[in-house]
């Protein structure tokens, strides 16, 4: 269920061919996303007077997450620490809405098309076809690569030919292929911003979403959880990764075993597994999440 880490400009990239959310005149609910009456330009005129640098409020949304992310990180006593993971959460919030207006480019790479031969017997590309790239996360998850800026694009990779599209529009194109994650300029890490599968819906829509650990409802349903075992303690949650470069899981599960628990920590474990595989609250909200067993106080 975790994601250690984002795959580098060297991996493979998949093609996939071309999602019909990217293409003028694809049926607008192909996602399955209620957006009934958003209308998209075509991207070969809705950007007509785009230079191709990052959008300043792209860029003041990333900055502000990171900016939180680092206080947090760096807070002395455990009231600083939760109010900057407060403002973390809000900031990641409003990036995934701000995003939905804002100019992204999806890169497109040319494959081969139809071979033919030259009349002295070489084989040669007749056409050539474009088709959108994702890469391979580490759990096997499909990621959708998308750039604010010409500049981050060619430093991932300059063969690829950018697409401009909305936000919204290619969380639409990533639901529709089937990619559950998004991020944003990889290969540039100071940029980096991911946007995942729990988040997708709402970017599409230009919608506010909390990250799933700052969820009452699903911090509620953790603790309902652990409450179900006698044998454990106690149980919480907290980020994985304030960042969201999805260089970690969304939720780290804490949970203290009681004393009575013996030898069957294990058993425990495992049926606390069962229990959370088993939620919908978490199969709806929680993208990813780890284990973590603390000693006791």
């Amino acid at each position: 269920m975790a994601i250690k880490k984002l795959p580098s400009t060297g991996d493979a990239p998949r093609s996939t061919g071309v999602p019909e959310s990217l293409s003028a005149g694809g049926p607008s609910d192909s996602a399955g996303f209620p957006w009934a009456g958003r209308t998209f330009d075509h991207h070969d005129t809705a950007f007509a007077d785009d230079d191709g640098r990052a959008s300043e409020h792209v860029t003041a949304l990333i900055r502000a997450v990171r900016d939180a992310a680092d206080a947090a990180q760096t807070a002395g006593e455990a009231a600083e620490y939760w109010s900057a993971v407060s403002r973390v959460a809000q900031a990641q919030s409003e990036a995934i809405a701000g995003f939905a207006a804002e100019r992204f480019l999806v890169p497109m790479l040319a494959e081969a098309g139809e071979l033919g031969q030259t009349p002295d017997g070489r084989t040669v590309e007749k056409s050539q076809e474009l088709s959108i790239v994702s890469v391979a996360a580490p759990d096997g998850r499909r990621v959708l690569p998308v750039f604010s800026s010409v500049e981050t694009l060619r430093r991932w990779n300059p063969e690829a030919r950018p697409i401009p599209v909305p936000g919204s529009q290619a969380a639409l194109a990533a639901a529709q292929d089937g990619t559950e994650l998004i991020i944003i300029d990889p290969g540039t890490p100071e940029r980096e911003f991911g946007v995942r599968r729990t988040a997708l819906e709402a970017l599409a829509l230009g919608e506010r979403v909390l990250p799933a650990w700052a969820d009452a409802a699903v911090q509620e349903e953790f603790r309902v959880l652990g409450a179900a075992d006698p044998r454990i303690a106690a149980l919480w949650i907290a980020p994985g990764e304030l960042e969201n470069r999805l260089l970690q899981p969304e939720v780290t599960v804490l949970l203290r075993m009681s004393e009575s628990v013996g030898d069957a920590h294990r058993e425990v474990l495992q049926a606390l597994q069962a229990r959370i595989a088993a939620s919908e609250i978490v199969a709806r909200r929680v993208d990813s999440l780890t284990l973590r067993p603390v000693a006791a106080a």
